[in-house]
Order: structure tokens, then C-alpha cells, then sequence
């Protein structure tokens, strides 16, 4: 696992492309999340990304992609990217999942997360997303 630079963007870009064909994010996109305050990515060589953003006691769990599901990166990420917000000091971490998506809810499940929230019709494809949130204290 390794925390990303700025100059890790094509590679988080790359992986993010395989996993999100349909809305891939941009070199771009990356570089300038990384150069925010309190954003943090983090890359598995094995092809997998974790983008995260701490403010305050909180923390938002901007994407996770993989690029082979079911070789236990999506959960090695969440691991690290729960381990990150503790100690940039967030007592909660939030994310939004496809509902949809049956493969990262059950992995939220997995590591406690609980649903708080639905945004109705909140993707293209008019699908809800769930709101979860772990308390990581």
C-alpha cells in the first residue's frame, strides 16, 4: 500500500478508468483532489485506489475502485483508509455506495458501516445511493 502523490494521478486515473468505466475521473481530477488539504489517496500495486478527505472530526471516503474485485484489495484499502481518517483524527467516516452494488455494500457491512442516509435517483442511471457512516472511534 502507498500513500499517493500528486504524481501518482495516471496511475489512480488508470485504475479508476478500469473500475468506473462508464465515469472515469481524470488525471486532472486527481492531481487537484491531492493537492487539497486534508485529501489523501492511497494506491495497492495490486490495482486498486482509496481517495479520502479529512476535515475536522470527519472524514469522506471520495472513491474506491479495483480493478480485480475478490483478491482482498477493496477490503486492504478500507482497512488503510479507516486507519488514515483515525489518525488525521476523524471520529466518523462517511461514504456513498450504489445500492446497486452489491459487492462494495456487503464489504461496507463487513467493516461496520451502518446506513444513515439514501439520495434518491442520485446517479445517471437513476439508481439511489446509500449513505453510510462508521464510527471509527
Amino acid at each position: 500500500m502507498t500513500r499517493c502523490a500528486i504524481h501518482h494521478a495516471a496511475a489512480m486515473a488508470a485504475v479508476h478508468a478500469i473500475a468506473f468505466p462508464d465515469d472515469p475521473w481524470s488525471e486532472s481530477s486527481f492531481s487537484r483532489l491531492l493537492g487539497q488539504p486534508g485529501v489523501a489517496g492511497l494506491i495497492d500495486e495490486r490495482g486498486g485506489i482509496v481517495m479520502l478527505r479529512c476535515i475536522a472530526d470527519e472524514a469522506e471516503i471520495l472513491t474506491l475502485g479495483v480493478a480485480s474485485p475478490r483478491l482482498g484489495i477493496g477490503l486492504a484499502l478500507m482497512q488503510a483508509a479507516i486507519a488514515q481518517a483515525k489518525s488525521q483524527g476523524a471520529a466518523t467516516l462517511h461514504l456513498e455506495v450504489a445500492e446497486s452494488n452489491t459487492a462494495a455494500c456487503a464489504l461496507y457491512k463487513q467493516l461496520g458501516f451502518k446506513q444513515t442516509g439514501r439520495r434518491q435517483k442520485y446517479y445517471d442511471n437513476g439508481g439511489d445511493a446509500l449513505v453510510l457512516s462508521l464510527n471509527t472511534g
